[in-house]
């Protein structure tokens, strides 16, 4: 019975560790995708590099022509429908358009260089090629000062990466706890058996090796019948070639909490070794082991409400961050300019943008949003933490889809107290010289409503959100009438001005003598390139969401974990008082009444470790601890009276 038992709970165990196998399979082809051969990844930043955007793309498809690395660049399908979790790789050589799939489900493109006339030549990269080359390529950018960043695909990178995860380390060390309690169990179903053969004068190697034997016997099965059906399952589901990342990463795991498993059965079993004086007075075999059960459940129970609260914490800031990084995609449309020109070329543009701006106000599609926050806080702002300046087409953009209305009114008066900081500045900012107070006096001012966070622009922040519920939100009616145009230009430089679509923003740039031929007509060589805003943000919120899910799985597994435990401390327990619980029951007393003083001692010791581990917590974090830890005491009695039940019928049928 007791090896069915261990069979049993050492392959559920074996399966949760296949469970984490395939997340680590997973975040791994998400990071280099096998379907496409990617054996590397490199960041590239050209900030520090002279090479403008369209330069550093002809830059990395010669590198990529002459060390044949096949260069891929990661980006968003922009052009999807609306999936947050889409993809496409940019291929630097000449390729028709190619589809895969992501061992996770799902298609992603490979489509070719034309992609990129939009976006920024920051960014990461695949290689796909050969990677012999890398070094050279890391040192041509780095000579034309590129920051390189340069990584070699590794299963233990994605491995580290969970494990890293806070509340995948729990599950981790839960499955440890859960492990060591699966040994306590072995010992204690053969601490009689055992202790005959010490009476009978067996040798204690003897009796280790037969122990031990036993004990990896039943893993091995358990872990080789879960290695092969998941194995056909990754094969069968996913595709034959993921299945050996998949096995490696199981095997290693398997083997891993085998070692730790035998581990504490040769500890366990040398420090609750029968004694001739246990012997001679016929105390119960398992008595010796009644220590490391206290342990081990005292030490499981005070790991899972530890980690509770972490763990909520983690998953509510992932949940957060990947609900906020979603906006990205409401903007993925929208785009900014990039100022390819020199210092007196920009002077000399700045007229005509501003007539770029105006024409796209009275379109509806510019849309401004600058933050003042953090240092930028203006003086005498005391109710709010920042001040965004933003117009109607930025709060369209931002709130669609939000519960409605998303924001609310400020008093005149409170509005223009908290703002009078600003009034300065929007005077050096004036189209026309108007006083700060008077151009003040023409905004409208909101505020977020309670629960939602709005998303602005961080102000000279190159386009970085920051989602706010308490900001005050000032309206311009028109960003041409209150900005002049050396601003508006600075503005857009830094993505705090922003317009739709990249045809309809290159046909303004050209209607309004900013055109690349117009410029070259004037005698100015450099460009304007109208440049996708979001990719970046997109990629993040991929990224965000996945992880999100990863946490969301890890609480499931930890819950899991903690119940095997406490289940097989409960039946540890239950053998122990065998012997007084069987004559109570055959007395007519109830199980309440049987069990009660050792779930009680048990509570109180509960109650005791929920204390300490508060002591630890943040305050965010200590609900999910209480919840966690009132699941925990329910399922400790519950727990006991099913162990108490089998070895009541045990012993009934002389099998105990």
């Amino acid at each position: 019975m007791y090896q069915r038992v261990v069979a049993i709970v050492a392959g559920a165990l074996f399966a949760l560790l296949a469970l984490v196998a395939i997340i680590v399979t997973d975040m791994h082809d998400r990071e280099y995708p096998q379907a496409i051969g990617a054996h590397g990844r490199v960041g590239l930043d050209f900030g520090a590099s002279p090479l403008s955007d369209a330069q550093a793309f002809d830059r990395l498809a010669e590198l990529d022509a002459e060390l044949g690395l096949g260069l891929v660049k990661i980006a968003p399908d922009l052009a999807g429908d609306g999936e947050v979790d889409r993809k496409v790789f940019v291929s630097f050589a000449d390729r028709t358009t190619t589809e895969f799939d992501w061992f996770s489900g799902g298609t992603a493109q490979v489509i070719g260089r034309e992609r990129l006339a939009n976006s920024y030549a920051d960014g990461s990269y695949l290689l796909t090629g050969d990677g012999s080359r890398v070094d050279e390529f890391v040192a041509a950018l780095s000579a034309e000062g590129v920051v390189v960043r340069a990584r070699t695909a590794s299963v233990s990178e994605s491995f580290e990466f969970v494990v890293n995860e806070g509340s995948f380390l729990s599950a981790v060390l839960a499955a440890f706890a859960m492990i060591v309690a699966l040994a306590l169990f072995w010992l204690s179903m053969k601490a009689r058996g055992r202790a005959l053969r010490v009476l009978g004068g067996c040798p204690v190697w003897q009796i280790h090796v037969q122990d031990l034997s036993g004990f990896a016997g039943a893993l091995a099965v358990s872990a080789a019948v879960v290695l092969a059906a998941s194995t056909v399952y990754v094969g069968l589901a996913y595709d034959w070639l993921y299945v050996g990342t998949f096995v490696g990463v199981l095997v290693g795991l398997q083997l891993a909490v085998t070692a730790a498993a035998l581990l504490a059965v040769v500890v366990m079993s040398a420090t609750a070794w029968p004694t001739v004086t246990m012997l001679a007075m016929r105390q119960p075999a398992v008595r010796s082991l009644r220590t490391a059960a206290v342990v081990v459940q005292a030490l499981s129970f005070l790991l899972v409400v530890s980690s509770a609260g972490p763990a909520w914490t983690a998953y509510r800031q992932a949940s957060a961050t990947a609900a906020d990084t979603a906006m990205w995609r409401q903007l993925s449309d929208q785009v900014g300019i990039e100022f390819g020109l020199g210092e007196q070329e920009m002077v000399a543009v700045e007229a005509d943008f501003g007539k770029v701006v105006q024409d796209a106000e009275s379109r509806g599609v510019a849309a401004l949003s600058y933050t003042f926050a953090e240092q930028a806080r203006p003086a005498g702002l005391v109710d709010y933490s920042a001040v965004a300046l933003v117009n109607q087409r930025w709060l369209d953009l931002v709130t669609e889809g939000a519960a409605q209305p998303a924001l609310e009114p400020v008093p005149r008066a409170e509005a223009l107290e908290n703002t009078r900081g600003l009034a300065a500045t929007l005077e050096l900012w004036s189209r026309d010289g108007s006083p700060g107070e008077e151009v003040l006096a023409g905004m409208r001012f909101f505020r977020p409503v309670q629960g939602y966070r709005l998303p602005v622009a961080q102000g000279g922040g190159g386009g970085q959100l920051v989602f706010l519920d308490d900001v005050l939100v000032a309206v311009l009616s028109s960003a041409h009438s209150v900005v002049d145009d050396s601003n508006l230009t600075s503005m857009a430089s830094t993505r705090n001005l922003v317009f739709s679509g990249v045809g309809a923003t290159q046909e303004l740039l050209q209607r309004n003598g900013l055109g690349v031929d117009s410029l070259w007509g004037r005698g100015i060589t450099g460009q304007l390139r109208v440049i996708y805003i979001a990719e970046d943000g997109i990629l993040l919120a991929q990224f965000t969401a996945y992880v999100t899910w990863l946490l969301n799985l890890a609480l499931a597994a930890l819950l899991v974990a903690f119940a095997v435990a406490a289940a097989i401390s409960a039946l540890i327990t239950a053998l122990l008082h065998a012997k007084r619980d069987f004559p109570l029951r055959l007395a007519g007393r109830s199980w309440a009444h049987v069990l009660r003083g050792r779930v009680a001692g048990e509570v109180l010791v509960g109650v005791g470790l929920v204390g300490l581990a508060l002591l630890f917590q943040r305050p965010e974090g200590m609900a999910a601890v209480l919840v966690v830890a009132a699941v925990g005491l329910l399922i400790v009695p519950l727990c006991h009276v099913l162990a108490a039940r089998w070895c009541f019928a045990g012993v009934g049928r002389r099998r105990i």
